[in-house]
This record gives structure tokens, sequence and C-alpha cells, in this order.
């Protein structure tokens, strides 16, 4: 059974509170119960509480104690003891606010963790390029990077986000050598890892797969590093590609990842950018991501 904490307020955008009223951010344990990479209506739990129904897309407009005004594109979940709470589905974390407004959606249907969390790479990290390896902060759109199945590639976009690095947002630490790695190496928890070996190949009829760094957590070499803010920085290409990060293999910025959750303003640069976002959405991946319960196998 996958787990993994989040943020959440406790409402209902649909039935929204008044506005003015204080909005609390509580850290719940959100349970897969069954493995699969959804979160939604069934067995699946937050804070202990089986979940009825979830609706990705809500969004949630407050106003920080600072005077800034923000607003949060989340998913919102129905519990079986009758709380509404809402979660962000872009990249955010939250924090106690003043509500404005909410906006909902009436589709029901279950999300992915990848849609909860962050998919990218923590500063430091070096990149191949044809330059040598660089540090991913250094790095600007149009540098080239070292791919493995495409040779150079232009970077097309850089997103970066900062968020408190405890809970579901800790990166995740590679010590040196545990996958090959030259130097220790921090991704964010979905960050999705190539993995080859006979295990692929003989459960999953794949020479290569990609494994979320959450799946290969080990406990020794291979661990949660909780930290204050940081920065988590995402590189995107013309297709979704494999990398090299310390001297891995390991994923480029998927925009499914974020298209799907609804970020809108996300969606509407990425899609000024790459035009066939509008038609494809969701680009192929470099390689055959394997789930939760998959990756299970790979580490018994």
């Amino acid at each position: 059974m996958a787990s993994f904490i989040d943020n959440f307020y406790i409402m209902d955008p649909y039935a929204p509170p008044n506005p003015g009223a204080t909005l609390i951010r509580h850290d719940y344990v959100v349970n897969d119960r069954n493995n699969d990479d959804l979160i939604g209506g069934g067995r699946d739990m937050i804070d202990g509480v089986r979940i009825r129904a979830a609706y990705p897309g809500d969004t949630v407009t407050v106003e920080y104690p600072d005077g800034t005004v923000d607003t949060i594109v989340g998913v919102t979940f129905y519990l079986r003891d009758g709380r509404e709470v809402f979660s962000p589905i872009d990249g955010k974390t939250l924090q106690d606010a003043t509500f404005i407004s909410s906006s909902w959606v009436p589709t029901n249907v279950a999300v992915t963790p990848e849609q909860m969390q962050l998919i990218c790479f923590a500063p430091g990290t070096r990149i191949r390029t044809p330059d040598g390896a660089r540090p991913v902060e250094t790095l600007a759109v149009g540098d080239l990077v070292t791919t493995l199945d495409n040779g150079q590639q232009p970077i097309r976009w850089i997103g970066r986000r900062v968020v408190e690095g405890r809970g579901d947002f800790a990166p995740i630490r590679f010590r040196k050598g545990a996958i090959g790695n030259r130097r220790d190496l921090r991704v964010s928890p979905q960050h999705r890892m190539l993995v080859t070996g006979w295990r692929a190949e003989l459960l999953f009829d794949e020479a290569e797969i990609l494994v979320a760094a959450r799946h290969l957590v080990n406990g020794d070499t291979i661990h949660p590093d909780p930290c204050g803010d940081i920065e988590y920085i995402h590189l995107m290409f013309d297709r979704h590609e494999v990398i090299f990060a310390e001297g891995v293999p390991t994923e480029s910025f998927h925009p499914g990842d974020y298209v799907m959750a609804q970020d809108r303003a996300l969606m509407a640069e990425l899609t000024t950018l790459f035009p066939e976002l509008k038609t494809a959405p969701e680009w192929m991946t470099a390689r055959r991501v394997v789930k939760g319960y998959e990756a299970a196998l790979i580490a018994a």
C-alpha cells in the first residue's frame, strides 16, 4: 500500500465558506490502498477515512497574511465521514490564508500521485551537456542537453517552483553510487529514473522502464531527505526525453503530468510554445512508466 503526506484545506469549493473565512492548512496521509497509482473513490483513504469522490480542477482563491492573492488549482475529495478536503495539483504548497472565492468542476474522476506532487530536479544536480556536466540551475532555454535517444537537444522550456521540502515534497536522495550516480543526486519523489536489467525484462518484457524515485527508496542508499524551502526545476524538450543527471539516465519534464491536472496558466504557456498539445495533451513517454504495485516487484 503506497502512501504519502499532502496538504489540505477543509472546505468544498462547490459549497464554500463566506469570503473572509480563515482557511487552515492540514497535513494528512494519503493511502493508495490498491497501489494502482490512482487516488479516488473506493478503497483509497485520506486521514484514515475512505474517499467517496474526487473532483480535480476545482480552484480556490486566497489572500495570504502578506497581502498576496493566489489562485490554487486543486482536487476536492469527499470523504466517507462527511468531510470535504481540497489539495493542490498545480505544484503549490498550501498556507494558512483568508478565503476569497472558488470555482468547481462537475466531473468525479481519480487523480494520480503525479498530479498531487512534482516531477523535477533539485538545485545542484549536474545535467550532461555537450560542454560537460552543468548544474541544472545554470541552464537556460536554448541550451543543448545530451539525450539518450536523440543526441543533443535544445531546452524549450524551464519551470521553477519553490516549495517546503518536507512530507510529500521532500526530495529523494540517491547516495553516490546507489544507481551508478557519480555524486549524491536529489530529485522530487515522483521524478522517474530509467531502470534496466533482468527484472525489467522478465517482469515487464522491456529492456528499460521508468520508475518514480519514491518507489526506489530502500531506507539506506535511497531515502527521503527533508529540508527547508527548495526550488525544484523542470526541463522540457520537443518530446519526452531520457537525459543524464549525475551520470545516470532519468526523465525530462512530461507535460501531461500538469496538463491533465488542469493548471490553466501553465497550460496556456506550454500550448503557446507547443501548439500540438492542444490536440494531443498527453505526449508519449520516452519509456514505459511503471506503477507503484509493479515497482514493488522490482524491489522484491
